[in-house]
């Protein structure tokens, strides 16, 4: 698999010489969702008989008056390296160079039944004291597990679930 941080790391610096790291991740993430939610798109800019030039016309009918002059010109370098039709991979690893700078850490929680927002901020806040980071939670409901909560981040598991428990009594009675 391609590294394309390089990339990522190129902009995301300049970004912050110029206090611009949000709103260029911003502006990244709507062109690769534009290029990508648009199968004729996508194919144009990955295909490698059409010319630079041409996708290059393309870029700059349907990005160059929405877009941060440097955010257009990083796109200008992707296709003359022919790494257009990544920018969604580009964009994520932006993404991640923006949220190690800024200790972020994305946790995700699964949990049995939809969680309001007030649990979800307590629990947020309750992570973020234990892990002594910044959180973002990727939330999802899974009803196979009766109920609770289970919580995966990188260094750091915790199943509070009810499957969770009665595989550990199976586990400790078959011992």
């Amino acid at each position: 698999m391609v590294d394309y941080t390089p990339y990522a790391q190129a902009l995301f610096e300049l970004a912050q010489d110029s206090s611009q790291e949000v709103a260029w991740m911003s502006e990244l993430k709507q062109v690769a969702q534009v290029i990508t939610s648009v199968p004729e798109l996508s194919q144009i800019l990955a295909h490698p008989s059409i010319p630079r030039v041409k996708k290059k016309e393309i870029i700059q009918t349907a990005f160059e008056s929405e877009l941060d002059t440097t955010v257009f010109r990083f796109l200008l370098v992707l296709n003359e390296h022919n790494e257009l039709s990544h920018l969604d991979m580009i964009s994520d690893a932006y993404e991640e160079c923006y949220r190690k700078k800024h200790r972020i850490e994305i946790v995700k929680v699964t949990s049995a039944s939809k969680l309001d927002e007030d649990q979800l901020s307590r629990l947020k806040e309750m992570l973020e004291k234990k892990l002594n980071k910044t959180l973002e939670l990727e939330v999802q409901v899974d009803p196979s597990l009766i109920a609770g909560i289970k919580v995966q981040a990188n260094d750091l598991v915790m199943d509070n679930t009810v499957v969770a428990k009665i595989d550990a009594m199976k586990e400790a009675i078959n011992r």
